[in-house]
């Protein structure tokens, strides 16, 4: 989870370091010596089955992040039919899928039911998915499937949960430890007590056109975040609606690597709405993001926190997003005591209406290869606050007044209809043509399709005329 934010990326001269609010400690840990006791036995146990340390960045190239695990195959078995009124073939979740082999699908009535466990694992190729039938909500809003969360599917693979809604669960809406091969799709979780999908210690995780609020309903006491990817390798975070949530967004933490967060609107949640903190080699890209409403909280954060083994942040693309009205900024850096931030490239955003900065950059030491390129400024407090303490690569940015780096724009753009939401530039406004073609995205956050034969727009959007 962030901390309150302050530090952060910009020029290459010297910084001040911007004083804020105390950072927080993570919040996953249970209350408690029992539970701390449970917590460092099952590391110790991890540690000791685990061959090797997580692999290295790779260095500076750019990341490219396969897919997550692609759409789990459609049910080749047969097919157990749940309806809480007992018209079907059973009347419980649970009791339908103790009976599910790989290849099967739980298909379930609209109605509502308890809370379940997977049981059982599917195969490569011979998933087990639980499914809602057509025609109605399919809401899991009774008893949990474990102490962690009202569905649990730790310790599975190959299972696929889509189309139902979880509600208010007394602690995590879906949760996953130990686990690799799962997609979620469309699937809703809403008002948990803490955090609405977790997924710790796993591999190859899809969640996919999720709708999650009014999750974190504890607050600053809850524990994870409405979204949380913690030590995962492997995996997508798609088309998702994350808003109202009391903590961070999607959050990407703690050596979680080789992932993509595409696609998403991230928005009216505590903060930030993106978070990637002590994680590497990922992508954020083609999102909306606005409203982080907590006191320092940027709409995306990088981060390190003192909790991360490693403490270290490498390898990140921060692309083509649209960052607006963020209490704390548009894009920030943070460090709660100390770590390290390499390679990290912020192309092609769109950051309007920002309180305190639209680049947060206090005195983040950068390693390696790091460039902030064509991003427009717009709105803000002020563009850029706080200088970066080492290399960063600043070229071809919009700001409003004199900003860091070569090769700027300055002047206020013009959009099509910014009260309406749409940030694309007018013709001929600031920042047409006036962008780099060198490591821009070849099309815009609206799939629009930038020009390969001269300069491309500043911003998220390219002008198409």
């Amino acid at each position: 989870m962030p901390a309150a934010g302050n530090p952060p990326p910009g020029s290459t001269q010297a910084t001040q370091v911007v004083a804020g609010p105390p950072p927080r400690r993570p919040r996953w840990l249970v209350p408690g010596v029992i539970a701390l006791v449970v917590v460092l036995v099952a590391g110790i146990l991890w540690w000791v089955s685990t061959p090797s340390s997580p692999q290295q960045p790779t260095g500076n190239a750019p990341v490219a992040v396969p897919s997550g695990v692609g759409p789990a195959p459609t049910g080749t078995g047969k097919t157990l039919d749940v309806a809480a009124d007992g018209s079907k073939q059973f009347r419980t979740i649970a009791d339908a899928a103790a009976q599910a082999k790989p290849g099967d699908t739980v298909l379930i009535q609209p109605g509502s039911y308890e809370g379940f466990r997977a049981p059982a694992s599917g195969t490569d190729g011979q998933w087990i998915t639980y499914e809602a039938a057509p025609g109605g909500a399919v809401e899991i809003n009774g008893g949990d499937g474990s102490d962690n969360g009202r569905i649990d599917l730790s310790d599975r693979s190959f299972v696929r949960v889509a189309g139902l809604s979880v509600q208010k669960a007394d602690r995590f809406g879906i949760y996953a430890e130990d686990t690799s091969n799962i997609v979620l799709d469309k699937v809703e979780v809403a008002d948990s007590r803490h955090g609405g999908i977790v997924f710790l210690n796993g591999s190859k995780i899809t969640v996919q056109y999720a709708n999650v609020h009014g999750n974190n309903s504890l607050g600053t006491d809850a524990e994870m975040e409405a979204i949380s990817m913690d030590n995962v390798d492997g995996f997508e975070i798609v088309g998702c609606t994350v808003t109202g949530n009391g903590e961070e967004g999607i959050d990407a933490k703690y050596e979680s690597r080789n992932g993509r967060i595409h696609g998403n609107t991230a928005s009216d949640n505590r903060g930030p709405n993106i978070y990637i903190d002590s994680a590497y080699d990922i992508v954020v890209s083609d999102n909306k993001v606005s409203g982080a409403s907590g006191p320092g909280k940027t709409g995306i954060m990088l981060g390190v926190e003192d909790y991360s083994d490693t403490r270290r942040l490498a390898n990140i693309d921060i692309v083509n997003n649209v960052v607006t009205g963020n209490n704390g900024g548009g894009i920030g850096f943070f460090t709660e005591s100390d770590g390290t931030f390499s390679d990290v490239r912020i192309v092609n955003n769109t950051i309007v209406g920002n309180e305190n900065a639209g680049l947060v950059l206090g005195n983040t030491n950068l390693s390696g290869t790091n460039v902030l390129r064509n991003n427009l400024f717009a709105g803000n407090e002020q563009d850029v606050k706080g200088r970066s303490g080492s290399t960063l690569t600043a070229d071809h940015n919009l700001f409003a007044a004199a900003g860091v780096g070569t090769d700027n724009v300055t002047g206020v753009p013009e959009f099509v209809d910014q009260p309406a939401g749409d940030l694309r530039l007018e013709p001929g406004t600031p920042g047409t043509g006036a962008g780099s073609p060198d490591g821009a995205p070849p099309a815009d956050i609206a799939g629009a399709a930038r020009p390969q034969d001269k300069a491309p727009d500043i911003g998220a959007y390219q002008t198409v005329e």
